[in-house]
């Protein structure tokens, strides 16, 4: 069964099914959201290490959190949700204007570069180059969004 048949007629997807589809059906997502244009040759990252993840997700802790806005926005409720769009945060007009949707994907682009994704983002650091740990990141970004109550 393909992963928009597996949704049609619950009525509606909660956001957790959404987040299991999300791992499973990550290009269909990216395409039904109308996310950003991805060539069908870019690999989607293999799956990385939650528990790993968290260790570098340390190093975002100085600007982010998971559930609430700082320096950077928070990072409950990003997987899914289109780039510069969460409520109570005054993002750049680059990242308002990106017509980005954060997946794996996108945020293995981005986190590697963001400068050069996203040219104009207030987030300026230099990006996380080793693959491993971007994977790792975005796994433990995955799980703070399956979290009850993470919106």
């Amino acid at each position: 069964m393909g992963c928009a048949a597996q949704c049609v007629g619950a009525g509606s997807c909660s956001r957790r099914f959404f987040l299991v589809m999300f791992r499973t059906c990550l290009p269909a997502v990216v395409c039904l959201l109308g996310g950003m244009t991805v060539q069908a040759n870019t690999p989607v990252p293999a799956a990385g290490d939650a528990a790993r993840g968290k260790a570098v997700y340390a190093q975002c802790l100085g600007c982010h959190s998971p559930d609430r806005h700082r320096t950077g926005p928070k990072h409950c409720g990003l997987i899914g949700r289109k780039s510069g769009t969460a409520s109570g945060y005054e993002y750049s007009k680059a990242m308002q204007q990106a017509n980005v949707v954060w997946s794996a994907q996108t945020l293995d682009h981005f986190l590697f570069a963001p400068l050069s994704f996203i040219p104009g983002t207030k987030m300026g650091v230099a990006g996380i180059k080793n693959a491993k740990s971007r994977r790792d990141l975005i796994a433990y970004l995955i799980v703070i969004n399956e979290q009850p109550g993470c919106d």
